[in-house]
């Protein structure tokens, strides 16, 4: 699509509105599907160091940055971080292992990241430029308005685009959100963000996250490069510069003192060594709010422009990353004409719940950390930090600590894209599909979403069907080949295989549908004669049939209208 001239008009599929995490990620899963995206942005460039906010990026991001095959890169870049050390009034008081107790075994990435944001957006948009989507920066979006079938855009310049879907990725202060009149509901904390990149001069931190308590708010250090390390932390009202009458905006950023952060250094974040170098230092403000609706006529909130929220388990632009893995396959696949619009309304129903249930639950953890009440003190490091550290002795624990940090709990059961029933086994439809490794051709089983689309994994099982009742894959494929526009692979597990197999829970003949984003669509019985019926329930559902048959998504399309 070519970039229109001022005063021009002109058309495009889709324009994706910001070149952040989300924005990038949504164009990168469209052209992984074949569908070329427009990416604006009203910035300058890419983002320098000084306004690159987030730094941890948990497992299921490095999962959608593997379908990209851009993991290894991401990890060369930064820190892998495997356990948080929690101290309040200069002693230890807890310490979370993000790794062990058999987190191994359930993805290729049983840890954190540590890594600028503004790395991840270099690698993000270099993986973009190479599939011919360059981002145009300096290009605000000045309105968005609903037109007929499509959405019209005024870009600055005078550049007037009639577009079918527009993904706003413009950030909390969306334009796109603020034009369509979608609210956006919650507040703002009283206490400010503190970011800053620093070196020391000797005796710098380990490689972990130090997370220190103090009252009425909590600092933190970070490494995220060899050298470099990211302080941040929530200040108490009234210690900032202002007080607690200060104005301190969202976006952009208020510069701090080097001398100002060297004195919070030495009298806070109880950390060995000594400042050398502040690179950069800065304040914000904390907000929590979430959008009314994430979906209006062909527009699509993601990231930021849907939700914000404190800082708490470094969960936004992972969240933010994740909604932009589950518009964007949809979106091309509606775009190249393989499902039905009515697909769409899909978006809003799986990611809406799990904002708020992060928005939620953040909200309760930075309440924990930032507690001014002596009692509530008191309890956090004398009882809660304690028994959390004994409790992370436990596997159990652990496991679930990785879950919730790692977001790797996150599934679609109930979702209208996913079969219906809450089906039988180990993996309901809308579960996460588990990471296992293959032996044949090496890597791992979700390496086989790499090229898009579904994928039916057709596993043998690891007890023989008898003589007459095997199950034919070449069969199989040759039922479901020409059914949809859209190709559904089969893929033979073969039952030498048997981490595959026991990780989905096959010792029979078995076959598992899976999501182009990783999700499970059906499971069920592999059996001797063709597709199984609820199979092809779940596809018709799911994709445009070459004879046309209606299918449940046909009748609605809420989303696309």
């Amino acid at each position: 699509m070519e970039t229109g001239a001022a005063g021009a008009r002109s058309e495009a599929g889709v324009l994706v509105v910001g070149a952040g995490p989300s924005g990038l990620v949504t164009a990168l899963e469209l052209a992984r599907h074949g569908v070329r995206a427009r990416v604006v942005d009203r910035r300058a460039g890419p983002a320098p160091a000084e306004q690159s906010r987030a730094t941890i990026v948990h497992a299921r991001t490095l999962e959608v940055l593997d379908r990209f095959g851009l993991a290894d890169e991401a990890l060369a870049s930064g820190v892998p971080i495997t356990r948080v050390e929690v101290r309040e009034r200069r002693r230890p008081t807890a310490h979370l292992p993000l790794a062990g107790g058999g987190v191994e075994g359930r993805t290729r990435f049983p840890c954190a990241l540590s890594v600028a944001q503004s790395e991840t957006e270099r690698i993000l948009t270099a993986a973009l430029a190479a599939r011919g989507v360059p981002v145009e920066w300096g290009r605000p979006v000045e309105n968005v308005a609903p037109a007929g079938d499509g959405v019209e855009v005024r870009l600055g310049g005078g550049e007037t685009l009639r577009v079918r879907w527009v993904v706003a990725a413009d950030g909390a202060g969306s334009t796109t959100r603020r034009c369509l009149g979608i609210g956006f509901i919650g507040g703002t904390y009283p206490q400010r963000g503190l970011l800053a990149d620093v070196t020391f001069a000797a005796d710098p931190p380990p490689p972990r996250l130090r997370l220190t308590l103090t009252r009425g708010g909590f600092v933190g250090v970070l490494p995220i490069s060899p050298g470099r390390y990211r302080l941040f932390g929530a200040v108490p009202p009234g210690l900032a510069p202002g007080g607690a009458g200060g104005q301190v905006s969202h976006d952009p950023y208020q510069r701090l003192d080097a001398q100002e952060l060297r004195r919070w250094f030495d009298g806070y974040f109880e950390a060995t060594g000594t400042l050398d170098e502040v690179i950069w230092a800065s304040l914000f403000r904390f907000h929590s709010r979430i959008a009314d609706r994430f979906a209006a006529g062909g527009v699509f909130l993601v990231g930021d422009a849907a939700h914000v929220h404190n800082p708490a388990g470094g969960q936004g632009l992972n969240l933010g990353v994740g909604d932009a893995a589950n518009l964007g396959w949809k979106l091309a696949l509606v775009e190249r004409g393989e499902a039905p619009p009515g697909l769409l309304d899909s978006y809003e129903a799986e990611r809406r719940p799990v904002a708020r249930a992060i928005t939620r639950n953040t909200d309760r953890g930075f309440r924990v950390e930032t507690t001014a009440n002596p009692v509530a003190m008191w309890l956090r490091g004398h009882v809660a930090m304690r028994l959390i550290s004994v409790a992370s002795r436990w596997s159990a624990v652990r496991r679930t600590v990785f879950r919730t940090l790692s977001q790797t709990w996150i599934g679609y059961r109930g979702s209208p894209a996913v079969a219906a029933g809450r089906g039988r086994g180990p993996l309901r439809p809308g579960d996460r599909a588990p990471h296992a490794p293959l032996a044949a051709p090496g890597g791992g089983l979700l390496d086989l979403l790499r090229p898009g689309g579904f994928l039916l994994l057709a596993f043998e099982g690891t007890r023989p069907a008898p003589a007459g009742r095997r199950p034919d894959a070449a069969a199989l494929g040759a039922a479901l080949a020409g059914r949809y526009t859209a190709g559904v692979p089969v893929r033979v597990i073969p039952r030498a295989e048997a981490a595959a197999h026991a990780a989905y829970g096959a010792r029979r003949a078995r076959l598992v549908l899976l999501r182009p984003d990783g999700h499970v669509a059906w499971a069920g019985a592999w059996p001797a004669a063709g597709p199984p019926r609820r199979l092809t329930a779940c596809l018709d559902r799911l994709l445009t049939a070459r004879a046309g048959a209606p299918g449940k998504f046909r009748k609605s399309g809420k989303s696309g209208t």
